[in-house]
């Protein structure tokens, strides 16, 4: 609904105007019907609207006072004149005042309908803009005091939002650390493909708002509907028809009745998802239905420790495959994927107390990683049975500092590449994790963080020594063929943008 203001001296033009424009498109509410500019002037200090149409001679208070005000006061208002007058110093004015447009009376209705379709063109950009200012800081707050929620509560005054549903959507797997940085790199979702896809899917669609998420692996869509409607059906049709190249879950949730609450909701969607997402598997999670756990059987616990404390490896990894060969069968949940593997890692950290202290720090993580590197089962118990190897046996690492400078010159050479973690091991012969773990002793980062370094230290010589190359060709010297991409990662490590960077060099 966009509301309308009509200010006109004469009541027989006032209540024809009002018909006209209510006739010619029933989007426009008419709210105020102001004989004067002075009654318009007091409902527009208290109430808002979308439109003021306005005569220019009025008594008490004309429609350029008026138009003043509305350009001052109540910028987001689009003003419109409506005059018997065609004289060009009153037009001149009005658009000083930045009046939309200058009607002379009569209004002829074709001009009125051209106008109007402008007009609701105009103003559903800007409340769609509004929007998505509002829900980009429901969804991203850190904390709210009561001055912020009266401040949005102001803003909210004229933005109506239908009904409005969140939607969950995560790439290849739940991630706790930082993803591989080439591995999601350039435009992976493709944003636009998808709002035109619910478009033709939802007859009472309004609109989608989409943001990315603390990942750049997962995103949060708000679709917006006159109607409620199921989404979810969408979504699966969405997943069943679109190839991804790694496995894509989704979660739709309710209707969103207290847009305050959205980012308690999306959070409760999240941990649904991570709870319940079957890895390995592009789904829509179900919202009421819980995934059935994976659990080892005591038998099962009690033969691990058994092998792991008397060191038969060969037993072990007959024991790992079955378990993998179960979990295959069970279709088995990241979560469930993860807390089991903790479990058997936990396993072998009690009887082997003598290991390094880098291997315990963070097992939870660690796990992680490997799951986030791999794209099946087999990847995934390929490399964990590596790692577990090595720490039920551990060796003596000769010349590994020869092997980290090895990597590193290979990391120099080949920096504008694509280039994981995981490339890296394949081209070395080792496994991601020890490859990860021998690169951070020795240089301090990881191999993927060491890269992005080499790559934001480049860009930063040549935004300063080569001031006539645009950013986006810096951007493709340096590895990253995506500029947008590129502008988000050197604002991360430097705190300011590459046009700041040139500019104050620092």
């Amino acid at each position: 609904m966009i509301k309308v203001l009509i200010a006109e001296d004469e009541f027989p033009l006032l209540r024809g105007i009002a018909k006209l424009i209510e006739k010619a498109d029933p989007d426009f509410h008419i709210v105020m019907l102001a004989k004067n500019g002075k009654e318009a002037l007091e409902y527009l200090e208290k109430q808002s609207v979308d439109v003021v149409f306005t005569d220019i001679n009025m008594p008490l208070v004309d429609g350029l006072q008026l138009l003043k005000y509305v350009k001052e006061e109540k910028p987001q208002i689009i003003s419109v004149v409506i005059s018997g007058y065609q004289d060009f110093s009153y037009a001149q004015q009005a658009l000083r005042f930045e009046a939309k447009r200058y009607l002379i009376k009569p209004i002829e209705n074709q001009e009125l309908c051209t106008l109007l379709q402008e007009l609701k063109a105009q103003i559903f950009a800007q409340k769609e803009t509004k929007k998505d200012m509002i829900l980009k800081q429901l969804l991203f707050r850190k904390s709210q005091i009561g001055s912020r929620i009266q401040e949005q509560n102001k803003e909210m005054e004229n933005i109506e939002f239908k009904n409005l549903y969140p939607i969950y959507f995560m790439a290849k797997a739940y991630c706790t650390s930082d993803l591989e940085e080439m591995e999601f790199d350039g435009e992976f979702w493709n944003v636009s493909e998808f709002r035109i896809f619910l478009k033709k899917e939802i007859e009472s669609f309004i609109g989608t708002y989409i943001y990315y998420g603390k990942y750049s692996n997962e995103i949060i869509v708000l679709v917006e509907t006159k109607d409620v409607e199921n989404i979810k059906q969408a979504v699966k049709q969405y997943l069943l028809k679109k190839e991804y190249k790694f496995p894509v879950a989704a979660i739709v949730g309710e209707v969103c009745v207290d847009v305050f609450q959205l980012n308690n909701i999306i959070n409760e969607l999240r941990k649904k998802l991570k709870r319940n997402w079957k890895y390995g598997k592009s789904e829509c999670i179900s919202l009421d239905k819980d995934s059935p756990s994976f659990l080892l059987e005591k038998s099962t616990e009690d033969t691990l420790q058994y092998l792991i404390k008397q060191r038969k490896m060969k037993g072990f990894q007959e024991l790992l495959d079955e378990i993998r060969r179960r979990m295959e069968e069970e279709t088995i949940t990241q979560y469930d994927l993860e807390h089991t593997l903790k479990k058997i890692l936990m396993f072998i950290l009690t009887y082997r107390s003598e290991l390094p202290k880098e291997e315990t720090n963070n097992p939870t993580g660690e796990i992680n990683d490997i799951i986030m590197r791999s794209n099946d089962l087999n990847e995934v118990f390929e490399e964990f049975t590596f790692w577990c190897q090595n720490l039920i046996f551990p060796t003596a690492e000769e010349n590994t500092e020869a092997l980290v400078l090895r990597v590193d010159t290979f990391i120099q050479e080949h920096y504008k590449e694509r280039i994981t973690t995981k490339m890296l091991a394949q081209e070395f012969g080792l496994v991601p994790s020890y490859l990860s773990r021998l690169f951070r002793e020795y240089k301090g980062v990881t191999p993927n963080h060491y890269i992005q370094n080499i790559r934001i230290d480049q860009a930063k010589e040549l935004l300063l020594k080569c001031p006539t190359l645009m950013t986006k060709d810096i951007a493709l010297m340096v590895g990253y063929e995506d500029s947008s991409y590129f502008f988000k990662v050197f604002k991360k490590n430097t705190g300011v943008s590459p046009s700041e960077y040139r500019i104050n060099g620092k």
